[in-house]
């Protein structure tokens, strides 16, 4: 008897003398053919051993064969029995093992492309050298590089596999020569009266590149598949016009001289049909008034089918019925439209019929897939709970949430929902997460008067307070309460800085609300140039005389507290942020004097809602709109002083708002557009603004520190020179009001490592006026314009760097800068 499972015979199995079935024992193992392997190793793979009593034919044998195929270590596969001669048992049999091994692949050299764009390559080069590589894997490898290329254009593909031996390795060599791209020369429209040749070819937006070099290219490539989508996409287009008879067909394809094809499209429009009755039937959870709200079309529309679907059976649309339907917990809801034809009117009955089964109650919530995060930092946030009904509104609000913790990678969050064993109203949710990543390093730097400034940042998005004297929950710190912790640090030669933050994301039970504490600490030497601090003769002689040093401790708290009651992305932050400024002089190397020293106790009420789609890195579909008031209290009227040498605490009041919308073009295209402004006002006329306190506009990188920067590139950033502000914009002393407006159209070009790392580029013009008085404002006639372009990289756990180009439409100022282009360095934040 032979059974044999090769791949010359397609994974099929040859019996012989099958008639009949007959119970043997095997008496020995027995391995022929050209394998390396022994008997023992292949009675532990087949599960066979001397002794077994197997049936012939029977399962044993089809399972023997089939663990041997699975290891993936044989070409060739056959088993033989043959009864002993000299046994005086009659069912006694030598088992026979006739095997030829798979060909082991030590290397896969692909030349003539990469190999990053093909799975099973990637999946080989993880996996251990040595491997064996079936011929079907092989196989698999050619059609993954011949679809990648069929799928861009490259329809005369040639693909050459050759094993080489080596040094007793073999080297699998595929050569890969994807020849000339094929473009579509001409698309030709027969049978199409209602839409013009040039709607149609819009509607082929599979098919069209979206980029292309007129004379050089054309603007369709061949794809057959692209092709086959777009033919759907301009059916969809008369079936939402009524014409329910139309037939898209590919009637022929030909060659050009040119090697490039040619292909006309006949269209068949038949007749355009409207509405007629609607009737619902077996709705009682809504009345049929309701109904006929919720559903947009009338008696006498023309009959869109693709909208008449969606707006009846589409969940993803929150207006359809079946949405509303969802959203009352009716997860097995049957919502199905029957048409009825009246030909001699040209109208369509719609009988839309209605199963609603029980509403589902949400019985367990289970999650999965986080190691280090604990299941009470996802939990509070998910809006799903047992007992509850389910609600895919509830769903989508609670990914969300997770998405905005950022410990998660964002394409890998899902839900599975699966009944209940015990009850059918009933489902089970498990929340399957993939954790990312979340802490991160920023390092930047820049010049501040001729010297070199480093930045330092160190941010951990997971931290864990509680866990700080458990060791086993440090990997490498104590993580998994999602709080989060800072530290910060700026150095250089003449100046010091460093702090510290903590942030607990949940101090209610309920909602999330967030508490930050922060304490920072800043030491630094003040030159001559820097009097500008102050307006006062003694301050300003000081610094001529000796050695100033700023020693500044800041310490704030922070409250953030989302606004659920509005949407799921606005929040409102207050804070109190306190500062002490003391100024010592040197008299010498061992002694130090305090000669002047002023306090500030300021407050934030800040209003703010983010939203981008997919994410707030590069989204293509969003806003970011905030609202900043900051505020001292009116000392000078409080206590009645008009002095204005008493700097002992500061005092003003300051506006800020900022919008920004992102709306996607085409593709990985989007147009952001927006604007800024903001206001600095004090209580009492009689005392003065500190100029640190004041508006600087111009360039990307200010080089005063602790001022309130607006970027506008294409200009020079605001910075001190003989004792005198520097500035093309922003005036001597600094603005107290300020607008800026931007236009910009950014392109994705490349995305990294699951969407964590990205890089991109735009063109700009943006706009900004600033002024040191509110009378003299004019933010339409005195707008300072630019335009350029530039790129960023967005680098997980880095940040942004990039650069900007940009060139200034206003003549600038002062003499001594030049009207040019100015090239704009971006690094650590966009």
């Amino acid at each position: 008897m032979h059974f044999s499972f090769s791949k010359n015979s397609k994974k099929t199995r040859d019996w012989i003398h099958t008639t009949k079935k007959n119970s043997f024992v095997v008496k020995n193992i027995q391995i022929i053919g050209k394998t390396k392997y022994d008997p023992i190793f292949i009675s532990n793979l087949s599960r066979i051993f001397p002794g077994n009593k197997i049936d012939l034919p029977g399962k044993e044998i089809d399972h023997a064969i089939k663990k041997l195929w699975e290891s993936n270590l044989f070409k060739t596969i056959s088993i033989y029995k043959k009864h002993r001669v000299s046994s005086s048992k009659n069912n006694e049999i030598d088992l026979f093992f006739d095997l030829e091994d798979s060909i082991e692949i030590h290397k896969i050299n692909i030349k003539g492309t990469g190999t990053t764009q093909f799975n099973t390559v990637q999946q080989i080069h993880k996996e251990k050298e040595d491997k064996k590589i079936s011929y079907d894997l092989i196989q698999s490898i050619h059609n993954e590089i011949e679809d990648y290329y069929l799928k861009k254009g490259y329809k005369e593909i040639s693909i050459k596999k050759e094993i080489i031996p080596c040094n007793n390795k073999n080297i699998l060599n595929i050569s890969v020569e994807k020849g000339k791209k094929i473009w579509i020369e001409n698309i030709f429209f027969d049978g199409n009266k209602i839409l013009n040749p040039k709607i149609l070819l819009n509607l082929m937006v599979k098919t069209r590149k979206k980029f292309y070099i007129p004379i050089i290219e054309k603007p369709f490539f061949f794809v057959y598949e692209n092709i086959k989508d777009d033919l759907k996409n301009i059916k969809d287009k008369y079936l939402s016009m009524g014409f329910l008879d139309i037939q898209v067909i590919l009637d022929s394809i030909w060659k050009e001289e040119s090697g490039n094809y040619s292909i006309k499209i006949k269209v068949i429009e038949g007749e355009k049909y409207y509405l007629g009755n609607v009737n619902f039937v077996g709705n009682t959870v809504f009345k049929t008034d309701l109904l006929r709200k919720i559903f947009l079309y009338k008696e006498g529309d023309v009959y869109d089918k693709i909208g008449i679907n969606n707006n009846i059976a589409n969940a993803t649309y929150a207006s359809s019925i079946i949405s509303n339907y969802l959203d009352l917990g009716y997860f097995f809801v049957k919502i199905i439209p029957v048409e009825t034809k009246i030909d001699n009117k040209n109208q369509i009955h719609l009988e839309i019929k209605i199963e609603e089964n029980n509403p589902v109650y949400i019985n367990k919530v289970n999650i999965s897939g986080n190691t280090i995060t604990k299941d009470h930092v996802i939990r509070r946030e998910l809006t799903t709970y047992p007992g509850d009904i389910f609600s895919p509104r509830k769903i989508k609000s609670s990914l969300l949430r997770l998405v905005n913790l950022n410990l998660f990678d964002n394409n890998k969050i899902n839900t599975s929902i699966s009944r209940s064993n015990k009850d059918n109203d009933r489902v089970n949710i498990e929340w399957r997460v993939v954790e990312k990543g979340s802490n991160q390093i920023q390092l930047h730097g820049g010049y501040e008067k001729g010297k070199l400034i480093g930045n330092f940042k160190l941010s951990f998005g997971n931290f864990s307070i509680g866990n700080f004297y458990k060791l086993k929950y440090w990997k490498p710190i104590p993580q998994g309460d999602g709080q989060k912790l800072l530290l910060f640090s700026q150095f250089g030669k003449d100046k010091k800085f460093y702090g510290i933050s903590f942030t607990e994301p949940w101090i209610e039970k309920t909602t999330p609300t967030s508490i930050t504490f922060e304490i920072n600490f800043l030491k630094k030497k003040i030159k001559n140039d820097e009097s500008f601090y102050f307006s006062t003769k003694k301050f300003n002689s000081e610094t001529e005389k000796h050695e100033v040093f700023l020693e500044k401790i800041g310490a704030s708290i922070h409250l953030n507290k989302f606004l659920t009651f509005l949407d799921p992305y606005s929040k409102i932050g207050l804070s109190i942020d306190y500062d002490k400024f003391v100024y010592n002089k040197n008299l010498d190397s061992d002694h130090k004097e305090r000669f002047f020293q002023f306090n500030n106790l300021s407050y934030l009420i800040s209003l703010k809602r983010f939203y981008g789609e997919p994410d707030l890195i590069y989204p293509i579909n969003g806003s970011k709109i905030q609202v900043n008031t900051i505020f001292t209290l009116p000392y000078s009227i409080i206590f009645n002083y008009d002095d204005e040498n008493k700097f002992d605490w500061m005092e003003f009041f300051k506006f800020k708002i900022t919008s920004f919308w992102y709306k996607k073009i085409i593709d990985q295209m989007v147009v952001k557009i927006g604007g800024e402004f903001g206001m600095l006002g004090k209580y009492n006329h009689a005392k003065k603004l500190f100029p640190f306190q004041k508006f600087y506009m111009g360039g990307t990188a200010l080089k005063l520190e602790d001022r309130d920067h607006i970027p506008l590139r294409g200009y020079s950033s605001p910075h001190m020179r003989n004792n005198h502000l520097e500035s093309s914009i922003t005036p001597n002393d600094g603005g107290i009001i300020y607008n800026k407006s931007i236009f910009e159209i950014r392109y994705l070009i490349k995305t990294f490592s699951s969407n964590i790392s990205k890089f991109w580029t735009f063109v700009f013009i943006e706009g900004g006026s600033i002024s040191d008085s509110y009378k003299k404002f004019n933010p339409l006639f005195k707008m300072n314009k630019s335009f350029g372009f530039g790129f960023r990289i967005y680098f997980s756990p880095i940040g942004f760097f990039g650069i900007d180009f940009g060139y200034p439409i206003n003549k600038e100022k002062n003499h001594f800068l030049k009207s040019k282009w100015k090239t704009h360095f971006i690094v650590g934040k966009d």
